[in-house]
C-alpha cells in the first residue's frame, strides 16, 4: 500500500472539476484500489458519486491510498496529477 499526503492549497477547495480529474486518473488504474481518506470519511476514487459526497475545503488535509499490483506506477501518476492540481502536501 502506498499513501500520498495531500493538502488543498488552491483557495477554492476540491471542486467538481478537480474531483472529475481525480476520478478519471483513478479509473485508468485498473489493477489498483484507490481510496481518498478525509478524517473519518473515505471515498472510492473510482466513483464520482463518492467523491462528490465529500466537501474538501481549502487548507484541509487528506490521504490518497493506493493498493494493488500496479501501485508503484499509479503512485507516480497520481503524485504528478496532485502536484499539478496544487494538492500534494510538500
Amino acid at each position: 500500500m502506498k499513501e500520498l499526503h495531500c493538502k488543498v492549497n488552491n483557495g477554492t477547495g476540491v471542486t467538481s472539476r478537480i474531483s472529475a480529474e481525480l476520478v478519471a486518473e483513478a479509473n485508468r488504474a485498473e489493477g489498483c484500489d484507490i481510496t481518498l481518506v478525509l478524517g473519518d470519511n473515505t471515498a472510492d476514487l473510482k466513483s464520482i458519486m463518492n467523491m462528490m459526497s465529500l466537501v474538501i475545503r481549502d487548507g484541509q488535509e487528506f490521504l490518497v491510498r493506493i493498493e494493488g499490483s500496479d501501485e508503484d506506477e499509479v503512485y507516480e501518476s497520481f503524485a504528478s496529477l496532485l502536484q499539478d492540481l496544487r494538492l500534494l502536501n510538500q
